[in-house]
């Protein structure tokens, strides 16, 4: 016969209640709200989206959904929050490309990784835009290139954070082309766009569909989209891989939902499902193709961690050839 130290049957006892309510907690998940971090002001393009998707998801869980903007250093404060908070599936983030990977590849001061979080689902990508003051005149990339290098210095533009993807993409331009435009760093996309329409900037570049309607009621002019391809919801707009002096450019925002790394897989499948779900319904898809955002196909969360691990990837290539 087998005999067992009391320790270690106390041990095993524990063991046991542990992972009976572990699972009880994910099998009867969620049972409370569920915070939802966007890592920006409310009115951008993440807050925009996020509100899009809610209620959808509120039906689709059955608890509220409770939006908070945790806006600073380009995303990377409320994304930190997002990264230590509780790992029960009760905090959630909609991440970027500039929050999730940029940050940690060119601020020192950011201290997690995109391994820090736990991939749940893509939502899409979406149009990175650069608008000016209508009064400077300026309505294409050729259009600004040419100003920019009769009146050198002269221009300022803002993005949020040094290391967001508008500022990356813009000084990709500027060193492409060889024009000296101010960066002025913001810590909001709403405070660009006022200062932008104020006339204390002279360009600013944002996700667009923060921007549809000051662009559409003339308060700013549509200079074009980063990428190659003209933005599917304003195809009016032209695009940076059309322009001659820009051939192959190709910068555009992806979104997704992630939560804190140690989150149970099946609390992470199940928003997953539930994510899915929402944006596969008629009227999520026409508010999204307005804004020009184009939703990507269903991913497992390990797919979604792979297609963000490669992202990371490529992005830290690019900022070491720089």
């Amino acid at each position: 016969m087998i005999a067992f130290h009391p320790r270690t049957l106390v041990f095993a006892a524990a063991s046991f209640v542990l992972a009976c309510g572990q699972a009880q907690a994910e099998s009867s998940y969620p049972n409370r709200p569920i915070k939802l971090i966007v890592p920006y002001a409310a009115g951008g393009t993440v807050d925009v989206f996020a509100r899009v998707i809610s209620p959808g998801l509120e039906e689709k869980l059955k608890q509220p959904i409770v939006v908070e903007n945790v806006p600073g250093a380009g995303g990377a404060i409320g994304v930190n929050k997002g990264v230590k908070s509780p790992a029960d599936g009760y905090t959630i983030v909609m991440g970027i490309v500039s929050d999730v990977v940029l940050a940690p590849l060119t601020e020192s001061a950011v201290t997690y990784t995109y391994k820090d979080l736990e991939a749940i689902g893509p939502l899409g990508t979406s149009g990175l835009a650069v608008v000016a003051n209508p009064s400077i005149g300026i309505n294409s990339f050729s259009s600004l290139i040419t100003y920019a290098k009769a009146n050198p210095g002269k221009l300022s533009y803002g993005a949020t954070g040094a290391g967001s993807l508008p500022a990356v993409a813009m000084e990709s331009l500027k060193r492409r082309t060889g024009i000296d435009i101010e960066f002025i760093p913001y810590t909001s996309a709403s405070k660009i766009a006022l200062d932008l329409m104020g006339g204390h900037l002279d360009i600013a570049l944002s996700g667009l569909p923060a921007l549809l309607e000051p662009i559409k009621s003339g308060k700013m002019m549509a200079i074009g989209v980063m990428s190659k391809e003209r933005d599917i919801g304003s195809p009016e707009i032209g695009s940076a891989g059309e322009t001659p002096e820009l051939g192959g450019m190709d910068f555009y925002f992806w979104t997704g939902l992630f939560a804190p790394k140690g989150t149970a897989p099946a609390i992470v499948s199940k928003i997953n499902e539930a994510f899915a779900e929402v944006l596969q319904e008629e009227d999520v898809r026409i508010r999204f193709k307005d804004y020009g955002v184009k939703i990507s196909e269903p991913m497992t969360p390990a797919q979604f961690a792979d297609f963000v691990a490669k992202s990371n990837a490529d992005w830290e290539a690019v900022i070491k050839s720089q």
